[in-house]
Formats: structure tokens, sequence, C-alpha cells
């Protein structure tokens, strides 16, 4: 019979890779690096702080990054040069909000974190629902591209298509101004700046929500291990936990690249809104009671959070032929 302390210790690398598997599959099929899942999943499970719950989330996106950006890159769905414009922004946000983030928990205000959290998942999904991108959805060449700043190309295997699209300069600059403000949330969150790439790329640049997806797992591997970096620095990584989950992270990310192209763009956008209600909702309680704003006893506050992931999902997949790809 194996010590109890053996026993709890494998339950908890089991939870955490467990952890990492949904969240590596819906964060390289969602373009979200899997972060910003796997922090609130760990935060709620595990009932870890959310520094190390961040820590831990940076190192697995960079994992995402790499498995499911490099098969994407082979796909040819992520566009490069938009990847390498807005990572300069990207980096310099990391690094001003990692910085943020150790005076924030030194000072004894870690919940204003969860509360930022909500926010930016409730900002996010305002926008990406409201966005629809200008794509050209033909087997030909559109005409009247040529004055676009970036036009690219893909071949979409659910539609069985080719859709070609283009970015003006004037929404390059607005993703940029964007996705400095996605570093930033990534330094303060570890979240890989996801769900900010995404309204970057996807409501700001207008790239379809495929080559947004592909670009913004390129993004995230680059914001997360600069900010990974200062979290190691300050002592917020633990490596055994961030080992279970990269195991994890490193299973449904690769799962993920073989859905990625056989689903219908719509089918994307109703789940990363599903999922957005869902953690912006449940993060915003934890840090209204963890900031003794509000009391609420913890299975009102996971039953609730259940309920607001299932009435979303089921609504937008009602409405799935009305939202754009």
């Amino acid at each position: 019979m194996y010590p109890a302390y053996i026993i709890q210790a494998v339950v908890i690398m089991a939870l955490i890779m467990g952890c990492g598997i949904a969240s590596g599959l819906l964060g390289a099929l969602l373009g979200l690096g899997g972060a910003v899942i796997l922090t609130p999943l760990l935060t709620i499970i595990l009932n870890l702080p959310i520094q190390y719950a961040a820590g831990i989330s940076l190192v697995s996106a960079v994992t995402t990054s790499v498995i499911a950006g490099s098969r994407f890159l082979r796909m040819g769905l992520p566009n490069v040069r938009t990847y390498l414009i807005l990572c300069t922004a990207g980096t310099l946000g990391a690094i001003i909000g990692s910085l943020i983030t150790y005076h924030v928990i030194r000072t004894g205000y870690g919940w204003v974190l969860y509360v930022l959290f909500s926010a930016v998942m409730y900002m996010a999904m305002a926008l990406t629902g409201m966005r629809r991108s200008e794509q050209a959805i033909s087997p030909l060449r559109p005409e009247g591209l040529d004055n676009a700043f970036i036009v690219g190309s893909y071949f979409d295997q659910g539609l069985k298509v080719f859709v070609t699209y283009r970015v003006n300069l004037k929404n390059i600059i607005t993703a940029w101004l964007i996705m400095l403000f996605g570093g930033l949330m990534s330094g303060l969150l570890g979240i890989g700046g996801g769900p900010i790439n995404m309204l970057a790329l996807y409501w700001a640049a207008g790239l379809p929500i495929k080559v947004a997806s592909a670009t913004s797992n390129l993004i995230v591997g680059v914001t997360a291990a600069t900010s990974g970096s200062l979290y190691w620095l300050f002592g917020f990584i633990q490596p055994f936990m961030a080992m279970a989950s990269i195991i994890g992270i490193a299973i449904g990310a690769n799962v993920s690249t073989h859905i990625l192209p056989r689903v219908r763009g719509s089918t994307i956008k109703a789940l990363l809104l599903a999922i957005f209600s869902f953690l912006a909702y449940r993060m915003l309680l934890s840090g209204l009671i963890k900031g003794h704003i509000i009391v609420m006893p913890s299975i009102v506050v996971n039953i609730t959070a259940l309920l607001v992931l299932a009435i979303s999902l089921a609504v937008l997949m009602a409405i799935r032929k009305y939202i754009s790809e």
C-alpha cells in the first residue's frame, strides 16, 4: 500500500494533466494557446493562487504554440507577415505586464487580477461576436486585392473552397495596438495573450477565423515565452506541475491540429464564445469572493458557472448558421 501523500501527488498530477489535455485541445483549436483555459481550470479545480496557475499556464502555452503552430505552418494556414509585425507589440507588452504582476501580488491585491481577467474575456466576447471578416470564398483570386497591405489565401477543407482575404494598413495598426494590450494581459494574467490575440487578428485585422486561430498560436508562443521567463525569475513556476501540464497540453494540441482544418469557422466561433462566457463568469466570481466583496458557497458558484456554459453553448449552436465564418 502506497503512502497517502504519494497517492495524493499522483491524483494532483493526473488532474493537472487532464486540465492540460482539455486546454491544449481547445487552446490550439481556438487560437488561445491553452493558457487562457488552463489558468482558470487550475484555480477552480486545484485552488492554486492565480500567479502559480499563470506560471504553469505560460510554460504550457509555449508547448501548444510549438506543436500546433508548426503543423499549421505546414498546412499554410498562418499569415507569417502579420505574425512578424504583431509579435513586436506582444513581446513589449508581456515584459511590462509581468513586472506589474510581481508588484500587484506583493501588495496583496491579487484578487484584482481575477476581476481583470473576467473583464478582458467579456470584452473579447463582445467584439468577436460583432465582427464580420472581409474575405472572398472563391476558387479564384478576387479582383482589387492588389492595393491591400497584406493578401493571403488558404484552402478551407470544411467548405471545400479556396478563401482569399486582405488586410489593410489601418487594420494592422489597430491590431498592433490591441496586441500591445494583449502582451500586457499575458504578463499580468499568464494567458499568453490568446483572447486578445484573437481580438486583434480576427476583429481588428480582419483575418478569417481559421487563419486568425493558426496565426494566434504562433504569437502566443512568443508572448508566453517572454512572460514565462520573468515568472520563472519571480519564483511563480512550479516545475513538476508544469511538467504534468505540458504532457497533457502536448496531447491535446496534437489532436486539435487534425480537427481544425475540418471544422467550419462558425462552429469554432460558437465554441469560442461559449468557453469565454464560462471562464469570464467563473473568474469574476472568484475575484469578488477572494476580495471579500461577495460571499457565495462554492457549490453554487460551480453549478451556476456550468449553467452559463451549457446555456451559452446551446444558444450559440442553435444559431450557428447565422454566425459568420
